[in-house]
């Protein structure tokens, strides 16, 4: 007789621990695109949000300024020359590149959020439009398709994230919604609303969770501290005791003796990386104090960075202003990554960065090889005193797209099904802003307080969805993008915020 397992399966220990399952062969129909016992296999998406523009105030797209020499140098802005498949990686797309991942997903270009061109005042914003006042009037059209009607950060709508959540049934969690920069870094001022890219409804954001010992916890021991003492005891608890593994250890030795081959290696892979997450949570140092509140400025613990020295490049030092934002955005996709597979969560937010983000990109450009002395921010705007324009911005670019490109890489190599959880799953990478006519003053061109020349990268295969080229879309509203993908998922209403319209390309 054929071992079936219902798809449901959870492998339980004393103290209520319980460790979920990928899906595996014998949970599914002999077509591989069902559950034995409970339908369809579940349908993810996931945004994965960067706070920066695409291109260099006053620059134009192959123009730079490297080491203290202006050069001319084509395929550095994130769009590439050409359309379709056939197009050659630009710098922000090579860690897709790197990890053979060019099929999987399409840019779409041209995008723009609407906005009046002739007038400042609210009541002339156009449905699904911007305020005249970037960073924050362009802030909510873009996340819930609904117009903002001042600079402030928010959305007068759901975010597609919460819209879809709000649909879903059955999981630990209706939504997932993290953040990798935890701290604002300049003092004298706060987030005031930066932080936020998910939203349930008008003015009502989602806290994103920073701490990915404190989302492990919620999602592995369904366990949320309270307090800061509750937060710091648990911390010594759970590194004082046995890993969750070793207390599921007979159920799951009896597991592997019952599966086919396949769904074998596959259980192994899946305990071997619930291990590996375990071993890198609890290297991390002991967190204690503030982590699940919005920080007014960087919280006591260690681990955070204190406030950039300054604003300017000659001002700026290289070792503030930043919480190494690149190790919290590794654990948090692998959390997101593991949530999925486990089905706890069908729908995830990443923030890397905040809106109008002041981390210190020291850090991150040295590591790619063009050290910039400048927070992410006025990279864009003027750079430092050698390296300023296209080229520092895409590094800064390609750094998010690096994490991007790790999130849909572990969701590849996941088998699910006749499949993946990649062709299971629609995952968005969302800049925050184009390169452009300047919002504030509608005239000004190739500047970063720009609502237009956007572009949102689509990856997966959800729904139908064919990745693999270059789409352009010129003057199309991103929320046309958001709609399409959250319909690629099963949303079945045909508006998303004041925007309707989708775009059929993605699907080939």
């Amino acid at each position: 007789m054929t071992f079936v397992l219902p798809r449901r399966t959870v492998l339980r220990a004393l103290g209520g621990i319980a460790v979920g399952l990928p899906v595996l062969e014998c949970m599914l129909n002999r077509h591989g695109n069902a559950y034995a016992a409970s339908g369809a296999i579940p349908l993810r998406y996931a945004i994965v949000f960067a706070g920066q523009a695409i291109g260099g105030d006053g620059w134009e797209e192959d123009k730079s300024q490297v080491m203290g020499t202006r050069i001319t140098q084509s395929g550095d802005f994130i769009v590439p020359a050409e359309i379709g498949a056939s197009y050659t990686p630009t710098t922000p797309l090579g860690p897709l590149a790197d990890k053979n991942l060019l099929g999987d997903f399409s840019l779409v270009s041209g995008l723009k959020i609407p906005f009046s061109a002739s007038s400042v005042d609210a009541a002339d914003v156009p449905a699904g439009g911007a305020f005249r006042d970037f960073h924050g009037g362009g802030a909510g059209p873009l996340l819930c398709g609904t117009r903002s009607q001042s600079s402030s950060f928010t959305c007068r709508s759901a975010t597609s994230d919460q819209i879809l959540a709000k649909a879903t049934t059955g999981t630990t969690l209706s939504s997932l919604v993290v953040r990798a920069q935890p701290a604002w870094y300049l003092s004298g001022s706060s987030f005031s609303g930066r932080q936020y890219i998910s939203y349930t409804g008008d003015g009502d954001p989602v806290e994103a969770q920073v701490s990915p010992g404190i989302v492990y916890r919620s999602l592995f021991d369904g366990f949320t501290p309270a307090t800061s003492a509750e937060d710091t005891q648990h911390d010594f608890d759970v590194r004082a005791r046995t890993s969750v593994l070793s207390l599921i250890l007979d159920k799951r030795d009896k597991l592997l003796a019952r599966v086919g081959a396949a769904d074998r290696a596959r259980l192994e892979r899946h305990f071997d990386e619930i291990r590996d997450l375990e071993t890198r949570i609890s290297a991390m140092p002991a967190t204690s104090g503030g982590a699940c509140q919005k920080p007014a400025a960087p919280p006591a613990d260690p681990a955070v960075g204190g406030d950039n020295a300054g604003a300017s490049s000659d001002e700026i030092a290289t070792n503030t202003g930043y919480s190494d934002e690149d190790t919290r955005a590794r654990l948090l996709a692998d959390l997101i990554h593991m949530a999925f597979v486990c089905d706890l969560t069908r729908v995830a937010t990443l923030q890397i960065t905040s809106f109008q983000s002041h981390m210190n990109v020291y850090p991150i450009t040295s590591a790619l090889g063009l050290p910039v002395r400048a927070d992410l921010h006025e990279c864009g705007h003027n750079g430092d005193a050698n390296n300023r324009g296209q080229l520092p911005v895409s590094t800064c670019l390609k750094w998010h797209v690096s994490h991007y490109a790790y999130l849909l890489d572990k969701m590849k190599q996941t088998q699910e099904g006749a499949g993946t959880l990649l062709d299971n799953s629609t995952v968005i990478f969302m800049p925050e802003a184009g390169h452009g006519v300047q919002l504030n003053d509608a005239t000004s061109v190739n500047q970063t307080h720009s609502v237009e020349e956007m572009v949102l990268l689509v990856a997966g295969r959800a729904g139908g969805l064919v990745p693999g080229g270059h789409v352009p879309k010129p003057g199309a509203h991103p929320g046309q993008v958001l709609l399409t993908a959250m319909q690629a998922v099963g949303y079945t209403g045909t508006k998303f915020g004041e925007v309707s319209g989708t775009v059929p390309e993605l699907f080939g």
